[in-house]
């Protein structure tokens, strides 16, 4: 710097000298404080760092220890992993990675969905679905989820025995048949609750017919009753009927006659023939109008001829009811009609067929003895 006289500045034309001077002060200093701080004797300040770093703990001189609990629940999930059996149906997401199990055989990371991969793709093992949890709270065997959905109460087992819609079918009856438990139109097959009693009955003609004598107004026929007495006291009674009229009290009419023979061979004639009257007599049965085709019986002592098989079927809902029941018999169950359409001998067993009268809806019964 240059004064307005023209001459330099005293600091300016020294500064070299003043910064060396500021330099050796600043070591002395240095020096001086380093001397204080160790003392008179330098071994004792020595041995008291090397003291000083013996007393420090590892932990303050190291890096310290990994912590290892979560790697080692981190192992456990891969080794087991915790699948949840009931998922909610959501949407899929970009952010969601795919659900996936061990396969149960080779124990590799597989897909969760058993519908996109049903087969372990590794191994080949075919993967189980996995059981949907049903929440039962009162453990009355209907669901929590089926008794919301009909207003019952999840917390109340005694509401599995009750009937909410009296169709007489019980709430747990209706979860069983997958019927609405509110409905009184909607439940279970009445026929579910009918039994075949066994063993069947078969039921006979009581009569045969036994002659028919051609009359002014046509043919009269003869039928004989082993089991009427005649007027005689003698068991074994004949009835005499016209086309048309009823064959005494026995419930059956006659409808018609037809006049036919046959040849048979004769046993030991060697080829010879006889002519056998194999004549019908056609009659009619009052209570349900069912016809039959009669033969005429080459003697009185000939066993009558079987009209049906009869069946009895118990109902057992409520108090049993029992109905004897032929092919054309109508039973009425809780006010649903049922028409009988067949019944038959399955070996020592039985088999009846029914047809819902209303629906048209049929069903066969069986029951088998082995």
């Amino acid at each position: 710097m240059i004064s307005r006289n023209g001459n330099r500045s005293f600091f300016v034309a020294r500064y070299e000298l003043i910064a060396l001077a500021i330099g050796v002060l600043a070591v002395a200093g240095g020096a001086a404080f380093y001397m204080m701080s160790i003392g008179d004797n330098p071994d004792e300040a020595a041995s008291e760092s090397v003291a000083n770093v013996e007393r420090m703990k590892p932990s303050e001189t190291g890096v310290k220890a990994v912590d290892m609990a979560e790697f080692q629940a981190a192992s456990r999930l891969v080794r087991s992993p915790v699948i949840v059996s009931e998922v909610a149906e959501k949407s899929e997401s970009f952010l969601a990675s795919e659900r996936r199990v061990l396969c149960k055989k080779c124990r590799k990371a597989i897909s969760g969905d058993i519908k996109v991969m049903p087969a372990c793709p590794f191994c080949g093992e075919k993967q189980e679905e996995e059981k949907k949890v049903v929440l039962d709270a009162d453990g009355d065997g209907l669901p929590d989820e089926w008794e919301k959905r009909y207003k019952l109460n999840p917390a109340d087992a005694s509401d599995a025995n009750a009937d909410s819609d009296g169709d007489g079918f019980t709430n747990m009856e209706e979860f069983l048949a997958k019927t609405d438990p509110t409905d009184k139109n909607d439940h279970p097959d009445y026929l579910d609750s009918l039994k075949i009693v066994l063993p069947l009955k078969e039921t006979y003609m009581p009569f045969v017919f036994t002659r028919a004598t051609k009359i002014p107004t046509g043919w009269r026929c003869e039928f004989f009753d082993p089991k009427q007495k005649d007027d005689y006291g003698r068991m074994g009674r004949t009835l005499t009927a016209t086309i048309g009229e009823a064959i005494g009290e026995s419930g059956f009419t006659l409808k018609g006659y037809e006049a036919k023979t046959t040849k048979r061979a004769i046993r030991g004639g060697e080829g010879l023939k006889k002519t056998v009257d194999v004549s019908e007599a056609t009659v009619t049965r009052k209570s349900d109008g069912k016809t039959l085709k009669l033969v005429i019986a080459e003697s009185k002592r000939e066993k009558p001829m079987p009209v049906d098989v009869q069946a009895t079927l118990a109902y057992e809902r409520g108090t049993v009811k029992n109905f004897d029941v032929v092919p054309g018999s109508e039973i009425d169950l809780n006010g649903s009609k049922y028409r009988i359409t067949d019944v038959k001998a399955v070996g020592k067993g039985a088999r009846v067929a029914l047809e819902n009268s209303l629906t048209g809806k049929k069903r066969t019964l069986e029951a088998l003895e082995p």
